[in-house]
């Protein structure tokens, strides 16, 4: 069987926009499943590790998210006051962010022992909840870059038999 020239080109910019596609997708799996793992590990260490306690929303920082309609919507990130068991005080600037405030000033705080101003805000949404999310629709785009990439490893097995 012949190829032409324009069949030859034709192939080849699929193939490299599928090469792209799956690195992309690889791209933004694992570095879904890196930050889910991440967020885990320093939640597992701190819960199991850290002390408990009581902290309350002093403030919030305020910052802009941009609609899907091109409007703007005001989002509110708590900052958390809190006492180590020398009882000095810190401040825990959290790294979400939402569009309305909290409705509660008490909020449950985990720190670590020797190092009191590593924190983390307690509850099952912050510290399971998310992640766990971010973990599942991150395999979405990693399954696919996967598939992709065993198809191509495939194909150029089946290529390597027939020379």
């Amino acid at each position: 069987m012949k190829f032409n020239k324009k069949q030859k080109g034709d192939s080849f910019w699929v193939v490299f926009f599928s090469i792209i596609f799956m690195l992309l997708l690889l791209g933004m799996g694992g570095g879904g499943v890196y930050y889910s793992y991440s967020k885990f590990s320093r939640h597992i260490e701190l819960v199991s590790n850290g002390i408990k306690t009581g902290g309350n929303i002093t403030g919030y920082e305020e910052s802009w998210s941009k609609d899907d309609d091109g409007g703007y919507t005001k989002m509110y990130s708590p900052i958390i006051r809190y006492y180590d068991t020398s009882n000095q005080s810190h401040e825990l600037y959290a790294d979400y962010s939402s569009s309305n405030r909290a409705w509660s000033n008490e909020v449950i705080v985990y720190f670590d022992k020797d190092n009191p101003s590593k924190a983390i805000r307690g509850g099952f949404w912050h510290l399971w909840f998310w992640p766990f999310m971010i973990l599942c629709f991150s395999m979405i785009p990693l399954g696919i870059g996967l598939f992709v990439l065993k198809y191509y490893i495939d194909l150029l097995f089946k290529r390597k038999d027939r020379l």
